[in-house]
């Protein structure tokens, strides 16, 4: 018998996660379009624990259970569902596919296509040229984050969003492997990889899309959203295919992408306009929702 996602049915909900220091309304005008043309799904942006309060001040475990709540209440009674998420939200939603997806004891949706627009997916980290946030607040948190022994804290672990995607190359063995936050755990690079990194999960998407831009301001590195990294040690720039990880298939992206699954597309604009431009939009986002893969990419 199939499932609700090898069936294809075409009003298979569409959710949204948001990023860092975002919410739900952020994504007011992405919703509005996607609803109007595709009037008969169903489209939400849903709240999150306690909104951008939560997704700064929350260890990222407790968050992505958050998403996975979210997501089971915005589903609406459905076994499957499309997931998009941005920024923060992009690296979240691929933590939720791997350690959640499928779990329909517990209700928890499986996931059939994953858009990533701007996704922290080889995660952050930036040493003397951090980005410039709207807000102060953030901006001082990424200024002390730079002391690893701030960030890899048991207080930034368990009680702030970065810490659980901070990937500090200099300090790779010693400490990123051996905390083994959430970015390390779905990646399986911790020391110890007791924990599952979903790999099963994982390679059950049908379709898998990476957006990303060599210009974002805010991804350090700027094309963490295609899963670049900084190499462990050096610091130099490590792209996706050059990287264990990817080469030694450690969570089955190599697998999706021998299979055709995983479409990478750059498109450089600044980091809010994958949310918030009329033209990548239409451009882009409307045309995979749509079916086609045909997409001119840098």
């Amino acid at each position: 018998m199939l499932t609700a996602c090898e069936a294809g049915d075409s009003k298979i909900p569409i959710i949204l996660i948001h990023g860092f220091d975002w919410e739900e309304s952020a994504f007011d005008q992405l919703l509005f379009n996607i609803q109007n043309d595709f009037p008969d799904r169903t489209v939400v942006a849903p709240k999150i624990l306690f909104r951008s309060f939560s997704s700064i001040f929350t260890g990222t475990s407790r968050y992505v259970r958050g998403v996975a709540t979210a997501i089971r209440k915005a589903a609406r009674g459905s076994e499957c569902i499309d997931l998009i998420g941005h920024s923060q939200g992009g690296l979240m939603s691929r933590a939720y596919i791997q350690l959640y997806s499928g779990f329909h004891n517990d209700h928890y949706l499986e996931v059939r296509n994953f858009i990533s627009l701007a996704g922290a997916q080889g995660g952050y980290f930036c040493d003397d040229k951090c980005s410039s946030f709207d807000s102060v607040l953030v901006d001082s948190f990424m200024s002390f984050f730079k002391k690893h022994q701030v960030a890899y804290s048991s207080f930034s672990q368990t009680r702030i969003m970065p810490g659980g995607y901070w990937r500090d190359p200099y300090h790779y063995k010693d400490l990123y492997q051996k905390q083994c936050n959430i970015l390390a755990q779905i990646n399986g690079e911790c020391t110890d990889q007791t924990l599952t990194s979903g790999r099963e999960r994982f390679i059950k998407l049908t379709k898998f899309y990476t957006f990303y831009s060599n210009v974002d301001e805010t991804l350090l590195p700027a094309t963490s959203g295609n899963f670049a990294m900084y190499e462990p040690e050096t610091g130099n720039y490590l792209p996706i295919m050059n990287n264990p990880i990817f080469v030694n298939d450690n969570f089955g992206l190599k697998t999706l992408y021998d299979a055709g699954k995983w479409k990478t597309c750059r498109v450089d604009i600044l980091h809010d306009q994958f949310v918030e431009q009329q033209d990548f939009y239409d451009n882009y986002l409307k045309q995979v929702l749509q079916g086609n893969d045909n997409l001119v990419c840098l």
